[in-house]
């Protein structure tokens, strides 16, 4: 997935802005997030958690359409470096109790940290999920980054977050986590998804949907299950890819309607049946339906959230009819409403502007029929 994401925003951006600058950041970026990924140290991995930030508010500044990107960035940093500094803390402490970062010895020489410490690593990991309530800076971010900026924040950063979560897992005191915000997790999982349907930016939408489908990643480890482990992990590669698909969608619109609003963008039939069944594969992917595998994580996700409490069903059934209400509410007002009077003032189709689209459908494919013979 990490492969895939930086392949196909290094095209998207090359066919913009070709630039050695562009090809250096995308280095840095694969660097740290596969860094993260394989090292076995706690401290490494702090390092590399804290370290990917640097490239995107790189793009933000550099690459930005707005004059306040500056400002944005610096929020952005300020905002998640605050609630990630008191994991340093947790790192000298448990150093100076067993002598080692190594991950591997965790499940064998400690049972876990105390509560105190478990919601502060928790928080540590959770702001760049993002959680409800530590999201603040996703939608800000989004909109003032470039769409391969929206890529790489939607299709690595955040999963980051969640990677981050089932790395340290072993050492979190779960039961005593669970008591403590079981129940607000509960909650954001359907109040996100109803603040979906009223946003009318295309871009903002995307932005807090993902805010809304993340929050399934620490109900699953609140189970404390090792297939509800597997399910994450399917959840985090599956919405890896369909996130970066999407605002490749929303950087194609916005280049032909100059406009990320729902209510202008109407017709797309009219003016182009291949980006409308492009659409309609995107959105299929996105709710997690058959054919495609992630439905499999859908699954998995109903399941071992109702082993923790038969409470929850109830905001599951909101979180489902919620997001069937936004996904339907913005392919119907793209693709199927009357054209808006500002469909004359469409820029022309090109096949550069199609290239990246296909691309990422043709990698996408593959990618999913491998994952889901495992």
């Amino acid at each position: 997935m990490l492969f895939f994401v930086i392949l196909i925003s290094y095209i998207y951006a090359y066919t913009l802005l070709p630039s050695t600058q562009l090809y250096f950041t995308f280095f840095i970026m694969l660097y740290f997030c596969y860094f993260m990924f394989s090292t076995t140290s706690l401290f490494y991995l702090y390092l590399s958690y804290e370290a990917s930030l640097l490239p995107i508010l790189y793009i933000i500044v550099k690459w930005g359409s707005y004059p306040e990107r500056s400002l944005r960035a610096i929020m952005l940093l300020i905002y998640t470096s605050v609630f990630t500094f008191p994991f340093i803390y947790i790192l000298f402490y448990w150093f100076s109790r067993h002598g080692s970062f190594i991950i591997i010895t965790f499940p064998y020489s400690f049972s876990g940290l105390s509560l105190v410490f478990t919601v502060l690593a928790f928080i540590t990991f959770a702001v760049k999920l993002p959680l409800y309530g530590l999201h603040f800076w996703l939608p800000m971010a989004h909109v003032e980054a470039p769409t391969f900026g929206s890529m790489i924040l939607a299709g690595i950063l955040l999963k980051l977050g969640g990677v981050g979560l089932l790395r340290i897992s072993p050492i979190l005191s779960l039961s005593l986590l669970s008591t403590l915000v079981l129940s607000y997790l509960i909650f954001g999982l359907a109040f996100v998804t109803l603040i979906c349907c009223f946003q009318s930016d295309l871009k903002r939408l995307v932005a807090y949907s993902s805010v809304s489908h993340m929050i399934s990643i620490p109900i699953l480890l609140l189970s404390n299950y090792t297939l509800a482990f597997k399910g994450a992990t399917m959840l985090i590669f599956f919405h890896g890819l369909s996130s970066p698909l999407l605002f490749i969608c929303v950087g194609a619109i916005y280049s032909m309607y100059s406009t990320r609003q729902l209510i202008l963008i109407r017709g797309m039939v009219l003016i182009s049946p291949l980006f409308t069944l492009i659409l309609i594969l995107s959105f299929v992917f996105t709710i997690s339906t058959p054919p495609f595998p992630s439905y499999l994580s859908e699954i998995l996700f109903i399941v071992f959230s109702y082993s923790l409490t038969p409470y929850i069903i109830i905001p599951l059934l909101l979180f489902t009819f919620f997001s069937l209400v936004y996904n339907l509410n913005w392919l119907s007002s793209l693709v199927f409403f009357s054209p808006s009077p500002s469909i004359s003032s469409v820029s022309q189709l090109t096949y550069r502007l199609f290239s990246p689209i296909i691309f990422s459908l043709v990698l996408c494919f593959p990618f999913l029929i491998f994952v889901s013979r495992f």
